[in-house]
């Protein structure tokens, strides 16, 4: 059972990550987003994963930019498709979580950065 500061530091996680993307007047900055939708929680500011998320490091041989977009906007349903995408969330306790209010362009966005991690 988790404690009360716990229960609420995981309502502050999920909040974050689904607060709504801040627009503004420039092409979106996929480092920014990366940032403002919290997936620094559990990827880590490096993208090097923690115990909440896999690393995002050296992920171009298995992505594109396009299909890193389409799942960014809704994981499950392509991780439903992919076993070792199964494989991967099953170490995890916490699925990854839908991003369907971020427009296409801040998905690219979104994947070119972690297309560009070492």
């Amino acid at each position: 059972m988790l404690s009360r500061s716990q229960r609420l530091a995981f309502a502050g996680l999920l909040l974050g990550s689904c607060s709504p993307a801040h627009e503004d007047s420039g092409p979106p900055d996929g480092a920014a987003l990366f940032k403002a939708q919290n997936c620094v929680q559990c990827h880590a500011p490096d993208g090097s994963g923690t115990n909440l998320g896999p690393t995002l490091q050296g992920k171009q041989m298995f992505w594109t930019r396009e299909k890193l977009a389409t799942y960014i906007a809704k994981p499950a349903a392509t991780i439903a498709g992919d076993e070792r995408l199964r494989l991967q969330a099953a170490k995890y306790s916490l699925p990854m979580v839908d991003y369907p209010y971020l427009t296409q362009e801040q998905r690219l966005a979104l994947a070119d950065f972690v297309l560009a991690l070492p």
